[in-house]
Parts: C-alpha cells; sequence; structure tokens
C-alpha cells in the first residue's frame, strides 16, 4: 500500500503561537512548537504507513522535523501573501500529487501534542470509507486533520475561520469517533493545561515539565492499518 502523505505547516518560529506572548517568553514559546510539533509528527508515524512532510521557511523547525524522520517542503508562499497555510498545503500537496498521484493526503495540524496512533488510524479510516474526513477541533469550529483519499484528486483546503463547517460543505465527512488527542490544538495555556490532563507525547513532556506544568506521558504503540 502506498504510504499515506501527511503534510503538517509550521510557521516561523519568531511568529508562531502568539496569542501564549502574554504567559510564555519568545524561546519558550519556540521550545514549546518544536515539542509539540515532534509529538505529533511521531504520532502519526507510529499509526503506520505514513509518510510526514513539514512545510516550513525555519531552519530549525526543518531540522527537527528531519531529527523525526519527516521531510521538509520549504514554504513558497512570500510573507504577507493572502491565504499563506491554504496556499503552502496546495503547493505540497500539488508536489505530492506529482510524484505519488494515488496517494491519501492528510493536512494535519503542528500543535497536537496529546494525539495517539489509534485516533490518526481511526480517521483515516473514516476518511477512507467516505472518500474524505474532517477532524473538528476542541473549539467546534476549527479543524484539526482533513483526509482525503481520493486518488489523483485535490483535498479542498479551507483552513481559517469556520473551517469546519466549510470542509464539510465541500464533501468531508465529520469524524463522529471520540478522538480527543486528534481535536486538541493547543493555543492557550488552557489548550497546554487540558492536553496535559490526557498526557502528551515525551518532547511536550520535557518541555512542559520546564514551564512548571505537570503532565502525564501516555504509552504510544504502533497501530497499523
Amino acid at each position: 500500500m502506498t504510504a499515506t502523505q501527511v503534510l503538517v505547516p509550521v510557521k516561523a518560529l519568531g511568529l508562531a503561537k502568539s496569542r501564549l506572548s502574554d504567559v510564555l517568553t519568545a524561546r519558550e514559546r519556540a521550545e514549546l512548537v518544536l515539542a509539540m510539533m515532534r509529538d505529533t509528527v511521531s504520532a502519526a508515524m507510529a499509526a503506520g504507513d505514513v509518510a510526514v512532510t513539514v512545510i516550513t521557511g525555519d531552519e530549525r523547525v526543518a531540522g527537527a522535523a528531519r531529527a523525526c524522520g519527516a521531510e521538509v517542503f520549504p514554504d513558497p508562499v512570500a510573507p504577507g501573501s493572502p491565504d499563506p497555510l491554504n496556499s503552502a498545503l496546495r503547493a505540497a500537496a500539488r508536489r505530492v500529487r506529482e510524484s505519488v498521484p494515488d496517494a491519501e493526503l492528510v493536512a494535519l495540524q503542528a500543535d497536537l501534542p496529546a494525539l495517539r496512533p489509534e485516533e490518526f488510524a481511526r480517521a483515516r479510516e473514516v476518511a477512507r470509507g467516505s472518500g474524505s474526513a474532517v477532524v473538528t477541533d476542541h473549539t467546534a469550529g476549527g479543524t484539526t486533520a482533513l483526509f482525503h483519499c481520493v486518488p489523483g484528486s485535490m483535498p479542498p483546503l479551507h483552513f481559517g475561520p469556520d473551517s469546519a463547517r466549510l470542509h464539510v460543505a465541500a464533501g468531508a465527512v465529520a469524524v463522529p469517533d471520540a478522538v480527543p488527542g486528534l481535536r486538541l490544538d493547543v493555543d492557550t495555556i488552557a489548550d497546554l493545561v487540558a492536553a496535559a490532563r490526557l498526557g502528551v507525547g515525551e518532547a511536550t513532556a520535557a518541555v512542559s515539565d520546564e514551564l512548571g506544568f505537570t503532565v502525564s506521558r501516555p504509552a504510544r504503540q504502533n497501530v497499523v492499518s
């Protein structure tokens, strides 16, 4: 089976997680972003038959991604361009389609430190049955993952405000299963605390300990789908 191609966009570290700037320094935010990306990528890869490409223009992010076994696609979108997130994802998806036309495509947010491999695999199965599936975030408005299992076609990408509804309107089926780690993207300290309660990956746990959070570490085992 052709590996599922997972596309993970990551902003330049200096721009990431600005909503945490009132409680974390720029260095702390950068370390947290890198840690969450590592745990997100590792969990996706552990779901089985998965290849990850991190989309970024940041060298530190690129280095951390390669250390996790991911490929890196340099962000082709110029600063200040309209709709940079979806534009970057479309460019990366086109590259995948050119080389692997029949691959399953997944656009996955990078800030899912409590993601479990079995949650990723469960959402992928929904998409395989329906063609396309969207995972709504814990706020019930955003999208944490869009799975597209239609060979040769491009996924409808509407990341941004009200994205979950827009993805459903474009044909994606909302994943109904309880996948709390896949739904919990971290934008605020409250989100980080909630993720800590679920249990985060080793990288995020280490950074959280440095920041003064007590977290649990889930045992992550490979899931072959």
